[in-house]
């Protein structure tokens, strides 16, 4: 894993969410040049999309394991079901946090009334001493930070910030993560600028929802488009940023420290080795009764001794009644699957 010493622009590539008919995504992270921007190991950005003709998101049940989900809107409703008994409804302004731990299942379904859906979906690791703890899932409004150029809004973690007239904007959310992360939304007036203070020992990325970001840091100066995520240079300890065109900025800032361990991430599991993700899959298929039986996928033995699971555990499950049928899993490559880290592939 090495560290980062440019500014590193990773462009989005689409995606189909939840099937080939699915609503398109647009993902930038994991990247061939880089999987990691602390623990952030995932950035899915949709919309603005006018769903009322539409399928919208129409994700059915689905797990997760070793990772957490970080759900942020800017516009639409979604709602979120779990298999610890979680049933909420996603609202701009709010930070929706599933902690997936050992395993999970959730579906998300934008409302009926939803015409038009826009935000991110972002995913962390869990460090492995953390990534087999219990499920866990909260909501947190932040308090909008304002001047008259710039609004934030923190989702995760601390935030501090000046203005072009010195006026200081400074947050920090009460969600508490395994990993010390930091997630805010900046929405910057055109032709303006924000100096953003940034810890030198975190690794930091800046997602572009709308408008064009001028950046300077570490000495460079880059340039981020609409949907572009830009990795920063490790070691800056502020970000100078401007809305340059005609267009007001909307960024989604994440930071976090060092995760330092590579992770094997492959469909929706996050785990360390090939045989892991293996046994995850086996044991999903036949919990929901897609492929095998509880008695041919037994739980991994290391999610047993580590999350105390008894070997007829539902390791994704319950899941509530009369709901849509889950996903099944896609089915493993022919290679195996490699970990990779802070930047590009990881050697062997």
């Amino acid at each position: 894993m090495s560290a980062l010493e440019n500014v590193l622009l990773l462009s989005p590539r689409a995606v189909p969410l939840g099937g080939p008919r699915g609503m398109t995504v647009l993902r930038t992270l994991p990247a061939r040049q880089t999987s990691l921007i602390g623990a952030w190991c995932f950035v899915d950005h949709f919309g603005p999309d006018d769903v009322s003709t539409g399928g919208g998101m129409q994700v059915a049940r689905h797990p997760h394991t070793g990772l957490a989900t970080v759900s942020w809107l800017f516009e639409g409703a979604i709602t979120h079901r779990d298999s610890i008994g979680s049933h909420a409804l996603v609202r701009p302004g709010d930070v929706d946090l599933m902690v997936a731990g050992y395993g999970i299942t959730h579906s998300e379904f934008s409302t009926l009334d939803t015409t038009l859906l826009h935000g991110v979906q972002l995913w962390y690791a869990l460090p492995d001493r953390a990534r087999f703890r219990k499920q866990e899932f909260a909501v947190h409004t932040p308090v909008e930070q304002a001047t008259s150029t710039v609004r934030v809004r923190v989702g995760m973690g601390a935030f501090r910030a000046a203005d072009e007239d010195g006026a200081v904007l400074e947050d920090t959310s009460p969600l508490v993560t395994d990993t010390a992360l930091s997630m805010a939304q900046i929405e910057l007036r055109a032709g303006h600028r924000l100096r953003i203070d940034l810890d030198p020992g975190h690794e930091h990325g800046m997602l572009v929802d709308r408008g064009t970001a001028h950046l300077a840091v570490g000495g460079q100066e880059s340039a981020a488009a609409r949907a572009e995520l830009a990795v920063l240079p490790d070691g800056a300890d502020h970000l100078e940023l401007r809305a340059t065109g005609d267009e007001d900025l909307r960024v989604i800032l994440l930071g976090g420290e060092p995760l330092r361990e590579d992770i094997l991430m492959w469909w929706n599991f996050v785990g360390r080795t090939h045989e892991e993700i293996a046994q995850f899959r086996a044991r999903y298929q036949a919990e929901i009764e897609a492929e095998g039986t509880l008695d041919q996928a037994p739980i991994a033995s290391v999610a047993r001794e580590r999350a105390g699971l008894t070997a007829d555990a539902e390791q994704f499950g319950p899941f509530a009644p009369h709901t849509p049928a889950a996903l099944p899993a896609p089915m493993l490559p022919n290679g195996r699957l490699r970990p990779r880290g802070r930047a590009g592939l990881s050697k062997d």
